[in-house]
């Protein structure tokens, strides 16, 4: 910060040095009178103020006056000149700062001393709210601090900047030990909480510095109370929180060696400071809070993970290796069952797994979590290939089953972990499992889009086309997510497109109804038919879903492929109803008025018949006994056709005669 604000100055003296060089005029005038206040050039100075009365306040582009270029520059004797001829000392710059200001954050006493002999308002603050307390506090010597408090009046020593932070705040978080204890002395309250929620400790123990004990120890003699020890921050955290953060075992010794300091409260998260060292991995900061936990008990987070686990996932072997040595420690399981091993396992923590099966030689390596996880499970899922090695080298059960009947092998293959699943087949993985809803390895696989994995578990041996419990194929799965590499290698090992599931939907079903429309094209290449109907009531079809979606591209590419909606399949089916039941009906007729006019043909050769027997005897006894058979089962209806024809007959030959 000191550097930071060094380099403003220098610029601001270089914009100065060069508008001093700059053609002489009304305009100059005002930068050659600060350009004077820098060099410290009494001469001008005063020839140019005594020429120009209103240039002694004169602002710069940053709103600065002569004064408080003295004040940067060092120039006492300029400054008495400007003061003595009336220049204002409370005058405020762009940020709102006056020359006290940049007298206190310079540390400069003898400037301090001139500018509060001439009613310098010490309660001015600049655009952060600060004073000139808050600022003299940045400067390491105490000197320009026990000036300003020489001059303030009753509890004003914890004036607030924007922040609420006072100037003990500010002495603590710069690691100033006697500022604070110059501040203490003159009643500095150190409960005062900022907006974050800190006191002055906090800051104090928010330190990497070695030193920061000191300051540490100078709040504490003025209170060293279990309330201040344990303050909480809106977060919940305390100081030995934060110097556990920071990894300042010096601090947390000071902390910790108070009688009232609890090592195990929890912040918002119920997070310790102990939970804090382990996800840190530092070792002795978790040795020392361990040793001076009072209370017996490891604390769990909100999800009953201890320190223990916290350590486990973030590989810290040694900091593990701590905990397992310490009597009180076991490797407790979680909410969800889940022990430090598991965690170790599904962050790849090696070095810890190592560690943890050397001092623990009964771990049970196989122990399953709440949902039937092991460890091999959580290394599969997260894709450590290295750790399942490990594991299946220490005895792992490679096949073991979750409550899902999901193997490890089934974890890597849904998130396509391809180095795990040739490790896991190596050592003897079974490919042809099926977990509780008939779902394959393959069939994960596919709904990750894994096709390298698809791949290596087909030549394994699982068919292409294997069916769930839904009848739904590892191709249907690949076409709901529209991963066309991974349909592509399916369809190339003779994975079948239309193969319907129990609901009669195709891989061209799931593809149309998602808008996959690279995924339509892929399989319609693959012969996938258009129009298959699924089971249900409405019988809608591939183009029907895509309808529905409002997938007008892939509708378009359908329709131009000879896709058909249900409505069309039911409009083309009516009419070939209509068309082949006119037909019947006509072709029906026909074959009655056919029947009908055989039959008078029939009636009327009979008549004729009959007509000639009347006149032969003998032909008409013959002609009888050669009728149709078939005719007699019905003699009367016969005789009475040959009556009438007969009576006709006659009837003709009396007309005629």
């Amino acid at each position: 910060m000191h550097v930071a604000a060094a380099r403003v100055v220098n610029f601001h003296l270089f914009v100065l040095q060069a508008s001093a060089t700059s053609s002489p005029g009304p305009a100059s005038l005002g930068s050659q009178v600060h350009a004077a206040a820098v060099n410290g050039d009494r001469s001008a100075l005063l020839r140019l103020i005594t020429a120009e009365p209103l240039l002694k306040d004169r602002e710069d582009q940053f709103g600065r006056t002569p004064l408080m270029y003295c004040v940067l520059a060092d120039r006492l004797d300029c400054a008495e000149i400007l003061l003595k001829a009336g220049a204002s000392v409370n005058k405020t710059d762009l940020s709102q700062r006056t020359a006290l200001h940049l007298a206190a954050q310079k540390g400069n006493v003898r400037f301090l001393k001139l500018l509060l002999s001439r009613r310098a308002n010490w309660l001015q603050k600049d655009l952060e709210e600060m004073t000139p307390l808050h600022l003299a506090t940045r400067h390491p010597s105490p000197k320009a601090l026990a000036l300003l408090l020489k001059h303030i009046g009753p509890g004003e020593v914890d004036t607030q900047d924007k922040n609420k932070q006072t100037a003990l705040h500010w002495s603590a978080f710069y690691n100033r030990p006697e500022h604070v204890r110059l501040l203490i002395k003159h009643d500095s309250n150190i409960g005062i909480p900022d907006s974050e929620g800190k006191i002055p400790l906090h800051w104090a123990a928010h330190s990497q510095e070695p030193s920061a004990t000191e300051t540490v120890r100078c709040i504490l003699e003025a209170a060293p109370t279990e309330s201040l020890l344990n303050w909480q921050d809106y977060e919940g955290r305390t100081p030995l929180h934060f110097a556990v953060a920071d990894g300042n075992e010096a601090v947390v010794e000071v902390l910790t060696s108070y009688e009232g300091c609890n090592v195990t409260a929890y912040d918002n998260l119920f997070r310790t400071p102990l939970h804090w060292a382990a996800l840190l991995g530092h070792a002795k900061i978790v040795h020392l809070l361990l040793e001076r936990n009072t209370s017996g008990t490891i604390p769990s987070d909100s999800q009953g993970a201890t320190p223990l686990h916290y350590g486990a996932q973030s590989n810290n072997a040694e900091t593990v290796g701590v905990f397992l040595s310490h009597p009180s420690v076991k490797d407790e399981p979680d909410l969800e069952g889940r022990t430090a091993f598991m965690w170790a396992a599904g962050k790849g923590s090696d070095d810890v797994i190592r560690t943890m099966l050397a001092l623990t030689p009964n771990i049970d390596i196989n122990m399953a979590d709440k949902y039937g996880g092991t460890a091999l499970h959580a290394a599969s899922l997260s894709g450590h290939e290295s750790t399942v090695k490990l594991l299946l080298e220490k005895g792992a059960m490679v096949d073991s089953l979750d409550v899902m009947k999901h193997t490890p092998l089934f974890r890597a293959c849904e998130m396509g972990h391809r180095d795990v699943i040739l490790t896991l087949i190596k050592g003897s993985a079974r490919v042809d499992l099926v977990d509780v809803d008939g779902h394959t390895a393959l069939h994960w696989a596919a709904l990750g889009g894994n096709a390298e994995v698809c791949q290596i578990l087909m030549e394994n041996g699982i068919s292409p086309n294997v069916q769930d419990h839904a009848g739904r194929t590892p191709l249907q799965c690949a076409a709901y997510g529209g991963y066309i590499t991974c349909m592509a290698v399916l369809m190339e090992n003779h994975a079948d497109p239309n193969i319907q599931d129990k609901e009669g939907r195709t891989a061209l079903h799931w593809s149309c109804n998602n808008g996959y429309l690279d995924a339509v094209k892929l399989l319609l290449g693959y012969n996938a038919f258009p129009n298959q109907m699924e089971h249900s009531e409405e019988r809608y079809t591939p183009l029907d879903y895509a309808l529905l979606g409002g997938h007008s591209e892939v509708t378009q590419f359908m329709l131009e492929h000879g896709a058909l909606s249900i409505a069309a399949i039911q409009d083309i089916a009516a009419a070939s109803i209509q068309a082949v039941y006119k037909g019947y009906t006509v072709r029906k007729a026909f074959r009655e008025r056919k029947q009908l006019l055989m039959r008078h043909e029939q009636l009327r050769k009979d008549a004729l018949l009959f007509t000639g027997s009347l006149l032969n005897p003998e032909l008409n006894l013959k002609s009888f006994c050669s009728y149709n058979k078939s005719e007699i089962s019905s003699p009367i209806g016969i005789c009475q056709g040959y009556m009438e024809s007969a009576s006709v007959h006659l009837c003709c030959i009396s007309v005629k005669s």
